[in-house]
């Protein structure tokens, strides 16, 4: 790579070089200052490493200038760019966390007038406190200005409002705080593009932004937002298509959004936004595609009038106080990929779903739903997750789950399920989490389970499920004067749904998102009646991360192929009929955090190295034939385990050792009592005499026949 662009160096005479988009590594050559003639340098988008390039100040005849999306560190002084009287665009960033652009070290004004400002992701005026830079304050052309994730520290920059012409803004991800200047729209007219997210603004959002007419991306997400929604921003902003006003303190009726005909995307959710949902759908154009405004207090039913959104892809209601029964007609939704409507107060059975083809992610957990699981409930074999838990479905687990070839996580666990646990869910290929916990499911473990990979993926390779990208929003503000079309400066904003997955494992329900949930791999079947020994071949699971069994009726002995889930961190096999002794190659289990084997009929001695080393009683408390130093019980007087033969044979001789030592001692007592007896009667006259006349008299009685003389 070097000897390339090296050899780019000998090119005097080049005005335009652009090697974005490629895969060069190493360093840039400090050569390049050799191409002074040059007005359009980008080397965006590769992997070059290294200190930032020190030859950007020869190349004083730039007016576009791009290191963005490398991996440079190290510092970047802007004042080594002040004599650039034709720069209009200046664009860095970097993914190294030591990458540093400073542009407050010296007092220096800049004689070049940008159009285009990039500085993200660069630690920007970090030894200075992060803050804005003031060079900015003489910036009276900016089109573009994106100083996103650099944790600013500050409040709204005043003097960007005497920038009327800018249309493109990202001050996302940073520290900044204080209130939106109250008359903003009426002074930056010609935004498109508005990004402050994850800040910690607050106060009202003011109701000038109405003024912004051309308005078509709008994203005040995570941040200390309250009030209501200003009314001008759904009647006057009429150029609106993507608005995110999540996790913020909003509250009141959602306003209604009909003259936004291009609406795609709206997503409020985790606010106190009340009123109710056919209010909210009555406010959006049925070609609306993403709505989330879960983690509300929207009340109501779900109107059948849900079944016109047909081009509907996203729909999450999750965390409301939404009643009543799922309408048949949200099978008309026949473009839904994504529905989320958990966490609710729904009744009655699950309507079909055979028309959602497209169906990948159904979330109907914790509500009250009730009977069982309808035979053709998903038309779709695309399906990854399917959500049922904590309902009063009842009767047994359908055959037809097996299908779902694409299945990721199934979740059914805290309904009244009974019966077998059906052989077909071992075709589940691509399974990661499986939890049918707290039902009334009885029989034994399917040996079968080991066929599920939990972690171990086809052959086809590992695709990323749980991030979804809604858009990939590019904008071309300003237009470079090139026969280059890739100078023209792009702003690239993709926006990532991040699904999460409910799974418990070490005693606590974790919410796993995104590429979490893609690495969390556990088998749960706690709480039900599953008789039967533990099949030998769950050992081979071995990239099991969380396994349950507990609460059951299991019996026979641990097996020793636990040993093969190396990476295993919590094992849970309390409550059950277990017997025999805690196997020692369990010790192998080296990321083992949780393991809990109480109230079993287990005997013996624990092994104690390894993770071992850390458990106590706790771990094994309920089990009278377990004894030793982790226990603080000795196993003297305790029945030793069955598979302990020498313990055994030990315990018999000791017992036959100890017979012995009795008769011996009996013997030797009653001799020493007789011989003292006879020596008092041959001392004693008297009682010589008594004794002989007792003797005949017990002979008189008991034999009178028998002479005496």
């Amino acid at each position: 790579m070097n000897d390339s662009v090296e050899g780019l160096c000998q090119l005097k005479g080049l005005q335009e070089l652009d090697i974005s988009y490629n895969m060069f590594i190493a360093q840039l050559p400090e050569c390049l200052s050799n191409l002074t003639n040059l007005r359009a340098l980008d080397v965006g988008s590769n992997l070059f490493s290294g200190r930032f390039p020190s030859f950007t100040t020869n190349l004083t005849s730039l007016a576009y200038l791009s290191l963005c999306e490398n991996y440079m560190n190290g510092s970047f002084s802007l004042n080594t760019l002040a004599n650039h009287t034709n720069l209009e665009a200046l664009h860095i960033s970097s993914y190294n966390v030591g990458a540093h652009i400073e542009t407050e070290n010296t007092k220096w004004f800049p004689k070049f007038q940008l159009k285009s400002l990039i500085l993200r992701n660069c630690n920007l005026n970090m030894d200075k406190g992060s803050v804005i830079p003031t060079f900015l304050s003489y910036q009276y052309n900016l089109i573009q200005m994106d100083l996103s994730r650099n944790k600013l520290v500050d409040s709204f920059p005043s003097w960007l409002i005497r920038n009327p012409d800018i249309k493109i803004l990202n001050i996302s991800n940073n520290n900044l705080s204080g209130f939106l200047p109250r008359d903003i729209g009426i002074f930056l007219p010609n935004v498109t593009y508005l990004d402050i997210s994850w800040n910690s603004f607050e106060g009202n959002i003011p109701s000038s932004i109405g003024k912004m007419k051309e308005l078509w991306y709008l994203d005040f997400s995570h941040n200390n937002f309250s009030g209501e929604l200003p009314k001008q921003l759904a009647t006057d902003c009429n150029n609106l298509n993507y608005m995110m006003l999540s996790n913020n303190f909003l509250s009141g009726n959602i306003p209604k959004f009909r003259n936004s005909v291009n609406m795609e995307l709206l997503f409020l959710d985790n606010n106190n936004f009340s009123g109710t949902l056919e209010d909210v759908l009555g406010s959006i154009n049925t070609r609306f595609g993403m709505l989330s405004i879960s983690n509300n207090s929207i009340s109501g039913t779900i109107p059948s009038s849900i079944g016109k959104f047909s081009y509907m892809l996203y729909i999450v209601l999750a965390g409301n106080q939404l009643e009543g029964e799922i309408p048949i007609e949200i099978s008309n939704m026949t473009n839904l990929e994504i529905m989320d409507l958990s966490q609710n107060k729904l009744i009655g059975s699950i309507p079909y779903f055979s028309n959602t083809k497209s169906l990948r992610f159904l979330y109907l957990g914790k509500n009250k739903l009730s009977g069982s699981i309808p035979f053709d409930l998903i038309g779709s074999s695309q399906l990854k997750l399917l959500d049922l838990t904590d309902n009063k479905f009842s009767g047994k687990i359908p055959n037809w789950m097996g299908n779902l070839s694409e299945l990721r996580v199934l979740l059914l666990g805290g309904n009244k399920l009974e019966g077998g646990i059906p052989t077909q869910l071992c075709l589940l290929k691509n399974i990661n989490m499986m939890d049918l916990s707290r039902n009334m499911l009885n029989s034994s473990i399917p040996s079968c389970f080991q066929n599920m990979p939990f972690g171990q993926y086809d052959v086809d390779g590992y695709h990323p499920i749980f991030e979804i990208m809604v858009d990939d929003v590019s904008f071309s503000t300003y237009w470079f004067n090139s026969s280059l079309k890739t100078f023209l400066p792009v702003l690239g904003h993709v926006n990532l749904l991040h699904l999460e997955a409910e799974f418990r494992t070490k005693y606590i329900n974790y919410n796993y998102k995104g590429k979490v949930v893609e690495n969390m791999t556990g088998l749960d079947l706690s709480c039900n009646n599953l008789t039967g020994i533990i099949p030998s071949q769950i050992g081979n699971l071995q990239k099991l991360i969380a396994l349950n069994l507990s609460h059951n009726y299991l019996s026979g002995p641990i097996p020793i192929t636990f040993s093969n889930l190396t990476e295993i961190e919590s094992l849970d096999l309390s409550y059950n009929k277990l017997s025999g002794d805690v196997p020692s190659q369990l010790t192998q289990l080296h990321f083992l955090e949780i393991f809990n084997v109480s109230y079993n009929n287990l005997s013996g001695t624990p092994p104690s190295a390894g993770q071992f080393g850390i458990f106590d009683e706790e771990n094994y408390k309920g089990n009278p034939g377990l004894c030793g130093p982790l226990l603080n019980r000795k196993c003297e007087g305790i029945a030793s385990s069955p598979s302990s033969q020498s313990n055994i044979d030990g315990g018999e001789k000791e017992t036959k050792v100890d017979m012995i030592s009795f008769y011996w001692s009996f013997t030797g007592s009653y001799i020493t009592i007789l011989l003292a007896f006879i020596t008092v009667l041959c001392i004693n006259a008297r009682w010589r005499m008594t004794w002989f006349y007792y003797i005949s008299k017990v002979m008189r009685t008991c034999f009178p026949s028998f002479p005496l003389y």
